[in-house]
């Protein structure tokens, strides 16, 4: 559901999470800070916001191509 204190390193550059939360307000990703005062960033809209997942309403339907078989 929520990106782990890894991928928020890496998706930031920063292992402080005043930093991280600031470079991710900087870059225009929505977040909230846990209780433990951490970023929270949502999975889905960093894998929709990057090209990672295809949304189901967008996905182009796909069928074989038999045709080279005849």
């Amino acid at each position: 559901m929520f990106l782990i204190a890894d991928e928020l390193e890496e998706l930031t550059g920063y292992v402080v999470p005043a930093y991280q939360a600031k470079w991710l307000n900087r870059n225009g990703y929505p977040f909230d800070m846990s209780a433990a005062g951490r970023p929270k960033v949502l999975r889905a809209y960093v894998d929709q916001r990057l090209g990672g997942i295809a949304s189901s309403t967008t996905k182009a339907e796909t069928k074989p191509d038999f045709s080279h078989w005849r």
